[in-house]
């Protein structure tokens, strides 16, 4: 009887430990959430669909986006990464935390021209190399749906 009660708490504990690590690791980011709502058409699709390419979307009074169009905080840039895959990130530096303080996006690095803290893109992780920075990129969700990219927060 007792070696059926150890085998119950030996399996309890495997699940609970289990559990703790499949749950999702949630991000901090000194960026603050802002809505997001971005779909990617035409030619800035086409744009997309090559491994390599990215397209920054700027809050600018010169540019006129779809009414429904959410930019973050700073502004966005969908890139696809080496291998292929899509990603969205915000565009404003953690570090420096402010809406008008962006990174420069030239693939395969995003840098900021004030803190000198440079983003690998390369694969999607947007993580800092260089400088300052000790945070990703604040990271957006990215869909490629075989017509359009959708880019949500």
């Amino acid at each position: 009887m007792k070696g059926i009660w150890l085998k119950r708490g030996i399996l309890s504990a495997l699940l609970l430990v289990a559990m703790g690590a499949c749950s999702k690791v949630e991000e901090r980011s000194s960026i603050p959430d802002y809505d997001v709502y971005i779909k990617t058409l035409g030619n800035d699709y086409i744009t997309l669909r090559i491994a390599g390419n990215s397209l920054c979307y700027i809050p600018s009074a010169n540019t006129i986006y779809p009414t429904n169009t959410k930019l973050g905080y700073g502004g966005v840039v969908i890139y696809r990464d080496m291998e292929e895959k899509i990603h969205a990130c915000d565009l404003a530096c953690p570090v420096e935390a402010s809406r008008n303080i962006r990174v420069d996006v030239k693939m395969p690095f995003a840098t900021c021209a004030v803190c000198g803290s440079k983003y690998d893109l390369t694969f999607g992780f947007a993580a800092p190399v260089e400088g300052p920075a000790k945070e990703t990129l604040k990271k957006y969700n990215a869909i490629d749906n075989g017509s359009a990219i959708i880019v949500s927060y």
